[in-house]
């Protein structure tokens, strides 16, 4: 080093040699590992569980993946029924035979139908970006019917497809909120485990105390 007479002593003139380099590397470990440790048991769980459900929902959308688009959209139903919408005979349909354009299911809120909601279903590769066009159309095929529309899909939505969605009140479910939702409900999944996180309840050890 001395031979070099470096005109500045700095960080990035000892990076020349592996010494320091490895050093360097011993100090970042330190710092991960002391972060680490400063994490309480619950931030490790809630890393954890976090880690968890987002492997689950990428194994979710693989399942569904492999389904067929028409029954995508029975499957959908079915999903908005164990939710509360429409859970009584009758009250959702898929629309494929009947062939409404931009229209893949009906389903009524309340049991007289005076509420409807107007379901475009549309298994896409989880890659595809559904843009504001797509939207549109789906805005044009339900004017007038004097219903609320939902445009579910396994794909994303652009930013302008979603203010877009936001100013014709449609609403909009992509594949990752669509396997929460799935996760949330328990549809097409099962609980394996349940934990209980307790703490101490200080009122009652309050009172034993207040008997002193």
């Amino acid at each position: 080093m001395l031979k070099d007479a470096p005109d500045v002593l700095n960080n990035q003139y000892l990076k020349r040699f592996p010494e320091f380099q490895q050093f360097l590397g011993k100090n970042v470990d330190s710092e991960q590992q002391s972060d680490a440790d400063e994490n309480t048991p619950e931030d490790t769980f809630a890393e954890a569980f976090e880690k968890m459900n987002n492997n689950l929902a990428d194994e979710i959308l693989d399942e569904v993946m492999r389904i067929s688009p028409v029954a995508f959209e029975k499957m959908i139903l079915d999903l908005l029924a164990k939710m509360g919408y429409g859970a009584f005979e009758n009250a959702g349909r898929t629309t494929s035979i009947t062939g409404d354009e931009g229209i893949d299911g009906i389903i009524m809120e309340d049991k007289l139908g005076f509420d409807l909601i107007y379901i475009q279903a549309k298994k896409w590769d989880r890659d595809k970006t559904v843009g504001r066009p797509e939207i549109q159309s789906f805005v044009g095929a339900i004017a007038g019917k004097g219903g609320k529309g939902l445009f579910v899909t396994t794909a994303k939505f652009s930013s302008h497809a979603i203010a877009y969605a936001q100013t014709q009140h449609i609403i909009l479910i992509d594949g990752r909120k669509l396997a929460n939702l799935m996760m949330e409900y328990n549809f097409g999944v099962t609980v394996k485990k349940t934990f209980a996180i307790k703490a101490i309840d200080t009122d009652v050890f309050n009172e034993y105390n207040d008997e002193n």
